[in-house]
Order: structure tokens, then C-alpha cells, then sequence
């Protein structure tokens, strides 16, 4: 009932529209010119962006064409793929691979589109009903097709649905023709009425034209996509096939070869004849077959290994000619270097002939080999620079040899790759090749190994062993395993050389420049001293810190997955890469199916580089904190010097410890996808029984938060079950005291406390010190107090903070101790230092001997009297 009256109201307001209009007809005018104006710019700006827009349907027709004939070119090259061409069969996969991603990236949201154009198709349609419905009230509409216009009397709706009596009396009033007005509008706004309907109708044709097209649209692209899927779907199929055949079936063993050579010698003779064509001739539109292709591409790689080296003499030249022109250049560069420098020329030379056309090249097979070359020359130079920086001039000559078989090692693999060697040729030539390499190679190691430094001897004996590893693995079989990790060690060396080489520039900054600047900052600062000095420090070792404690070891652990990446990418295996990077390795589901824990090698990677991160942000909270505790302290009491165990740090460094790695865990748990859920659950089942087991622990915490809440202090001198000694560590389960006899103890938390430790330097730092001497019987005691008095005036010095050792409010006083049986005892009381309490107690007693000497006082000593009795 209720619907239905809310909607007689909504009639009648409808119906009153018109009256309301005639009664302000002048504001429905002034509206309609603000909807022409707002009709006319969507008009213009529509007609703007629909030329462009045909200039990008264009485009992208264009691009849907090429791409589905180089789709269809894929397929049929993929179709036609054998199984012993595997560098063949990778790149096709790649392509393929690389084709069906590009498409799905690119493609368009058509869904979404067209529902926007069918909100605005609709919301023109109506507006133009709308403007139909203005009195005068035109009796339809020519401007637009039927299809477009929208008709939907809602008056006459409501009156069929309607249900009593009474609304039908109310609508039938609201209808009559008392209730109605005619012509509100003015003749001006007629005109502008007639101006907005063209507009609308306008806009509305061209959302309309638009969404056809859209339609058109996306049924060509889900034709492209299907082809490409099916394409896409078997080369998945072959590119498993391709990772068993690499990595568990293997290819032919090199002993099966030497049992047989001539018959595998004629398929080797077999496969290079269905590979490369002896006499390649281009067609009459000057297109080569893929034989003649694969042909010039083995003479466009010696073309490249020609004009390397032609690079390199032009470099050895011109390097030459600048040295002898620029006199000083030439004492500058050591003669050792200028190799180098020629070589480094040369290398510049070639990517100025051929960088240009590294992406631009039309060939892929020529951006393949272009790409290639240019990546193993790149780390050419990397070597050859961070050799440079590192090793002496003397020297540089043998680390470059060192390394001169690895270079030609991927030198081979490259050009193998590029060259698309069939797997017969692979299999008989490449193992002989690699025990070559590595007979080269362990000579070079034996020669040079001696006169490079010690991180290149090292990495020179890795070489070694990768190359050895790679030619046992070819011999059994897997040949490209075996170039796999030949090229992952080519990266992985350049990586590691150029981690060594920051290692070596940051250590070189340090010696160089930091320490001598932190050695001067200690010598003028005074607030802090011992540890605490070192952290006040960070002001200048914060960029060394930065380099060695995070840098360093994050491009350490990067370089590994980043040069397996690279090594992969060579033989266009991108997706082996994230299948083996990005997948999870452990994956638990608990009984409803949801994930528990997943965790794989890239989560694990990012890990441990948070954990270097977490640990480096630790140490600059510390420093942070210690300073700005440090500067409050002296700027509060107005003092330049700042003892050790003034300022309590335990707590805030130990919060600051807790909240950062609590960040840490948190990260932890998140990249593991470990849900809270089941942490809440083990939590609760284990804590009873954890509690109990746990009760020592957790009693050791709480007394440790109070400790270092301001109990004790780092530098404080306690005293606790008779061990006395200086604390210079506290943590939440143990304090670490350091004894006066240079060992250390450990006091459990709650053992200083169930002992009641004594902290002696809590407050004024000053305790009673009582040192007793005796003098015989009869002797002066004025005499005695006046001497000591004034023999031990010299133990009144400061120590290195500027304090008094001895306190002088009470000084040092002489006084009657006690009578003892041979003895006056005389005890000389002053208030001393508790941390100078031994060094003080030690040397006043040798100024107490020497002052009672000094003046003939006679220090007794228990004597014993025997008598002898002779029996007769």
C-alpha cells in the first residue's frame, strides 16, 4: 500500500512539472541554454575524440592483422618444429610465448566499453524524451531511430497498476485537461529545445555507431585470441617436452659417440644440411627461407667476432695516438693499464657501430645475435674495470689471464646459441671443446693464480671447477644443462667481481677517508666515551655502514636469482625462470581448503633482504636515540661531558630492538601467507604448557624490563653475592658484570634480585672507603693523624670525567679504630669513587707505609717469644 501511494505522489509531482514551468518559465529557459552549451561542448569534444578514435581503431585493425599473420607464421613454424633443433624449438616457443602475452596485455576492455557506451546511450535517450516531453509536447521524434528512442509513459503505468478507486479518481484529475498547461515555453527556448534534441540525437548516433563497432571489435579480437590460445596451449605441451628432454631425459652421451663416430659424423653431416643452406638466394621479394637465414646468421656471427677485434686495433691505435699526443696521459695511465684502456676503447667503439642497432634491427635473428654480443661484451668491460680498480698495476696482466678462458667459454656458448647449432653437432663437438676449455683453464689458474691477489685466485679456481662440473655433465649427456650453467657462471662471475670491487672502494672510502674523520671527531668530543662513543659516531660511518652492512649483501643475494634470470633468458627459457622463482615450493592447506603456509624462493629472497634492511634500520634507530638522549642531556644540565653510566639507554635500545624485528615478523608472516588464525590457535594450545616450562624465562624477562627501566645502569658498579664489578651489558634475561679481576659473570635477572645486588654507584657514585694501619703502642696519635693528613693530600686528584676521586665535602680523615693486641689501629676514612675504588685503595696504602716511615713511626707485627728449658 505504501508503494503505491509514493507512487500517485510521484505522478502528480510529474504532472505539475509543466505548471511549475509555466509559473517560472523564464528559469526553464535559462536552463535549457545552459544544456545547449553543456550539449555543444560534448559535441565538439566527442567529435574530437571519435577522429582520433578512428585513428586508433585503425591502428589497432592494423596491429590485430600483423598480429595474426605473424600468429599464423608461429603456429606453422611451431608445427613444423623437430625435436633435435632445440635452440630452434626455444626460440619458437618464446616467440610464440612472448606473441600470446603481448596480445592478452594489450587487449582492450571491450566488456567494460560497451557497458559505458550503453549508460551513455541510455542517458541521451532519455534526456532526448525528456525534451520531447517540454510543453509545447512534440508527438515524436525523427531525429533518431526507433532502436535508440526511449518510450516509457510512466503516467500510464501507474494508472494500469494502480489498485482502489481512490488513486484512480486522483490520477484521472492529475490527467484532465484542467490540470494541463500548454505552450510554457517561449519561442527562444523552442529554438534552444530544437538545438538540444540535435545535439542529443547526435551524440546519441555516435555512442550508438561507437558500440557497434566496439562489438565488431571485440568478436575479431576473441577470433585472434582463440588462434593465438591454440597456439599458445601446445607450445606449453613442447615446452614441457623441452624441459624433460634438458633437465631428466638428456641428449646423447659422448661414450655412445665415441662407440660409434661415423654414423653419428653423418648425422651431424645430415643435421647441418637441413639446417643452413650452402648458396642462400632471397626470393623475388628478397625474403630468405629459414635455411638461408640460419646461414647468414653463422656468417653474420663471424662478422661480429671480426669487427670485435677490428674494434679492439682501432682502440690499441687510437689509445696509442692520444698517448703519444697527450704527453701527460701517457704518465698518467700505467703501461700495465693501456691494454686494457685499448681494449675498453674498442669495446666502446663497437657499441657506437652496432648499439643502434641492438633494438631497431628488422631481422629478429640479427636483434637476437646483436642482443647476445652486446650482453657478453657488456661484461667484458665490467671484468676488465673492476680488475682494474682492484688489482695493481704489476698484477692486472694475470688476473686478466686468469679469466680469459671463462670469456671464451661464453664466447662459445653465445655463438652456439645464436647460430642455432642443431643438437647432433652439439653432442659431438661440444665435450671435446670443454675439456679443452678446461685444460686451458686449470693452466691459467696454475700459472697466474700466484700473482693475482687472493679473491681472484679464488674465483680463478671456481671458474675451474664450474668449467670441470660443466664438461662432466655434458659427457653424460646434458649438453645444454652443461651451457646453461656455463652462462650462469659468466654473469655470476662479472656480478661477483663488481660486488668485490664496491667491497674493495668501500673499504679504500673507510681507510681513507672515514677513519681518519672518526678518529678526529673522538678526539674532540667529550659527552660520551667507550661504546657509547662508537655509536655517537654514526654521523660519519652511517654511509660505510649503509654500503657493507646492507648494500654489499643485498647485491650479493640478488645476484644469484637476477644472473640464473639472465642465464635463462639466453636460451629463451623466461618461463622455466618463473616457474622456478615465483612458485611455491611448500604449500599447506588446512581441512577447509585455505592456505596455511606458501612460501617460495622469491619470498624467501625478499626475506632475507628485509632481514639485512631491518637489521641496518636498527642500528640507525640506535643511533638515532642515543644521540638525541645525549644532545638532551647536555643541553638539560649544561655540560659538555657525559659519563658512561649517566643516561639509562638499556630500555630504549632494547624497545627499539623489539619493535623493529616484531616489524620483521610481521613481514615474515605476511610474504609466507601464514594466517593469524592458525598462529592464535598454537598460541593458545601451547601457552599453558609453555607458560610452566617457560616460568624461568619469563620471571628473567619482567626483571630485566626493570632493570633496565632504571634500577641499573650499562656502567654502573654493583656488588652481588661477594663478586664485585662493573656492568657492561643487560639484557632481558642476564646481566653481565665485568670483575675486578678482569673475567666475566653473568647474573641471571632474577638472581639480583632474589640476592638484593648493591649498586654502588647509584646516586653520587661515592662509597666509604676505610683503610687500617696499625702503630705500636706509646706512639703520638696527633703525630700519626697530622702525617697521614698530609701524606695523603696527593691522592686528591680527578679523574677522567673532571670528578673528584675523593669527595670534598667530607675528605680525608685520621681516627682511632680500635686497640688491638700488639697494636693502635688507625683508620684513614675518605668517600671515593666506586669506579676508582681499587686503583684509589692501592696506591694509598703505599703512601700510608711510606709516610709512616717517612717519620719514624713504627708499624708493629706480631711477635713470638721462645724460651728454652734444659732438663737435667
Amino acid at each position: 500500500m505504501k508503494k503505491r501511494i509514493i507512487s500517485v505522489l510521484f505522478a502528480l509531482a510529474v504532472i505539475a512539472l509543466p505548471v511549475t514551468a509555466f509559473i517560472s518559465g523564464h528559469t526553464l529557459d535559462r536552463s535549457l541554454r545552459g544544456v545547449k552549451e553543456e550539449l555543444r561542448g560534448d559535441y565538439r569534444q566527442l567529435q574530437a575524440a571519435q577522429a582520433q578514435m578512428s585513428k586508433l581503431i585503425e591502428g589497432q585493425h592494423s596491429k590485430m592483422l600483423d598480429m595474426l599473420k605473424e600468429g599464423n607464421e608461429l603456429a606453422m613454424s611451431l608445427y613444423l618444429q623437430k625435436k633435435d633443433y632445440t635452440f630452434d624449438l626455444s626460440y619458437v616457443l618464446k616467440q610464440v610465448d612472448d606473441q600470446y602475452n603481448d596480445f592478452t596485455k594489450d587487449r582492450r576492455p571491450f566488456d567494460k566499453i560497451v557497458r559505458n557506451m550503453d549508460v551513455e546511450i541510455g542517458r541521451y535517450a532519455r534526456l532526448l524524451e525528456a525534451l520531447r516531453r517540454l510543453p509545447p509536447e512534440l508527438t515524436d521524434l525523427n531525429v533518431v531511430p526507433d532502436s535508440l528512442s526511449y518510450q516509457n509513459d510512466s503516467l500510464e503505468v501507474l494508472i494500469r497498476q494502480a489498485g482502489t478507486s481512490l488513486q484512480n479518481e486522483v490520477i484521472a484529475m492529475a490527467m484532465s485537461d484542467s490540470a494541463r498547461v500548454h505552450y510554457v515555453l517561449s519561442e527562444a527556448g523552442q529554438l534552444d529545445r530544437d538545438t538540444c534534441i540535435f545535439y542529443a540525437s547526435e551524440l546519441l548516433k555516435m555512442y550508438a555507431a561507437g558500440r557497434e563497432r566496439t562489438v565488431v571489435d571485440s568478436t575479431h579480437y576473441q577470433e585472434a585470441y582463440i588462434r593465438l590460445k591454440e597456439s599458445y596451449d601446445y607450445a606449453a605441451i613442447r615446452y614441457e617436452m623441452l624441459q624433460d628432454e634438458i633437465f631428466k631425459d638428456g641428449q646423447t652421451r659422448w661414450s655412445r659417440i665415441l662407440a660409434n663416430p661415423k654414423i653419428y659424423w653423418r648425422r651431424v653431416q645430415a643435421s647441418a644440411k637441413a639446417q643452413y643452406a650452402k648458396n642462400p638466394k632471397p626470393d623475388e621479394f628478397g625474403n630468405f627461407d629459414s635455411k638461408g637465414e640460419k646461414t647468414i646468421q653463422v656468417v653474420m656471427v663471424m662478422m661480429l667476432i671480426v669487427m670485435l677485434l677490428f674494434s679492439w686495433l682501432i682502440g690499441s691505435a687510437v689509445f696509442w695516438l692520444l698517448c703519444k699526443i697527450i704527453k701527460p696521459l701517457g704518465r698518467i695511465i700505467p703501461r700495465e693499464h693501456r691494454p686494457s684502456y685499448a681494449l675498453l676503447l674498442g669495446i666502446a667503439l663497437y657499441f657506437f657501430l652496432f648499439g643502434a642497432e641492438w633494438n631497431n634491427a628488422e631481422n629478429a635473428f640479427v636483434q637476437l645475435a646483436l642482443r647476445q654480443f652486446a650482453t657478453l661484451f657488456w661484461l667484458l668491460a665490467i671484468i676488465i674495470v673492476a680488475l682494474m680498480i682492484r688489482m695493481k698495476p704489476e698484477r692486472l696482466k694475470y688476473g686478466i689471464r686468469m679469466y680469459v678462458p671463462t670469456f671464451f667459454m661464453a664466447l662459445t656458448v653465445i655463438t652456439c646459441r645464436v647460430t642455432f647449432l642443431p643438437n647432433a653437432i652439439l653432442n659431438y663437438f661440444f665435450p671435446p671443446i670443454l675439456i679443452l676449455l678446461s685444460i686451458w683453464q686449470l693452466v691459467s689458474c696454475l700459472r697466474n693464480s700466484g700473482k693475482a691477489q687472493g679473491f681472484d685466485r679464488f674465483y680463478c679456481w671456481i671458474s675451474f671447477g664450474v668449467t670441470l662440473a660443466a664438461t662432466i655433465t655434458a659427457i653424460c649427456g646434458y649438453i645444454f644443462l652443461a651451457l646453461m650453467v656455463l652462462v650462469w657462471w659468466y654473469f655470476q662471475l662479472a656480478a661477483v667481481l663488481t660486488i668485490s670491487t664496491v667491497a674493495y672502494l668501500a673499504k679504500l672510502y673507510k681507510d681513507k677517508r672515514m677513519t681518519p674523520r672518526v678518529r678526529a671527531y673522538k678526539s674532540h668530543m667529550q659527552a660520551a666515551t667507550g661504546v657509547n662513543q662508537e655509536a655517537l659516531t654514526f654521523r660519519i660511518t652511517w654511509f660505510y655502514d649503509l654500503l657493507s652492512q646492507f648494500a654489499i649483501p643485498l647485491l650479493a643475494l640478488l645476484s644469484i636469482p637476477l644472473c640464473i634470470k639472465l642465464s635463462l633468458d639466453v636460451f629463451d627459457f623466461e618461463d622455466l625462470f618463473q616457474n622456478f622463482y615465483y612458485s611455491s615450493f611448500i604449500q599447506l592447506y588446512d581441512s577447509d581448503g585455505e592456505a596455511t603456509l606458501r612460501a617460495s624462493i622469491s619470498s624467501l629472497v625478499m626475506l632475507a633482504a628485509l632481514f639485512f634492511l631491518f637489521k641496518y634500520l636498527n642500528k640507525v634507530f640506535h643511533a638515532l636515540w642515543q644521540e638525541g638522549r645525549y644532545a638532551a642531556f647536555t643541553r638539560k644540565y649544561k655540560r659538555s661531558m657525559v659519563r658512561s653510566n649517566e643516561i639509562n639507554l638499556s630500555l630504549g635500545n632494547s624497545l627499539i630492538t623489539v619493535i623493529v624485528w616484531f616489524l620483521y615478523i610481521v613481514a615474515f608472516v605476511q610474504m609466507l601467507h601464514i594466517p593469524m588464525g592458525s598462529l592464535s590457535l598454537v598460541a593458545g594450545g601451547l601457552s599453558a604448557g609453555v607458560g610452566l616450562a617457560l616460568k624461568d624465562i619469563i620471571n628473567n624477562f619482567i626483571y630485566g624490563i626493570q632493570l633496565m627501566s632504571g634500577r641499573l645502569r650499562v656502567g654502573d658498579w654493583i656488588e652481588c653475592d661477594g663478586v664485585r664489578g662493573q656492568v657492561n651489558d643487560i639484557s632481558y634475561q642476564s646481566t653481565q658484570v665485568e670483575t675486578i679481576n678482569g673475567t666475566y659473570v653473568s647474573f641471571l635477572n632474577a638472581t639480583l634480585f632474589s640476592k638484593s645486588f648493591v649498586n654502588l654507584t647509584k646516586g653520587n657514585s661515592y662509597e666509604l672507603l676505610k683503610l687500617t694501619v696499625g702503630v705500636a703502642y706509646g706512639t703520638d696519635v696527633q703525630k700519626v693523624r697530622e702525617a697521614l693528613e698530609k701524606a695523603m693530600e696527593v691522592m686528591k686528584t680527578k679523574d677522567s670525567y673532571g670528578r673528584d676521586v675523593v669527595e670534598p665535602k667530607h675528605g680525608i680523615y685520621v681516627r682511632v679504630n680500635a686497640f688491638a693486641d700488639s697494636a693502635v689501629e688507625i683508620v684513614v676514612k675518605q668517600y671515593v669513587l666506586a669506579a676508582e675504588h681499587i686503583p684509589y685503595s692501592e696506591k694509598a696504602r703505599e703512601v700510608i707505609y711510606n709516610a709512616l716511615n717517612e717519620n719514624g713511626i713504627t708499624i708493629p707485627f706480631p711477635q713470638r717469644d721462645i724460651h728454652i728449658y734444659s732438663s737435667k
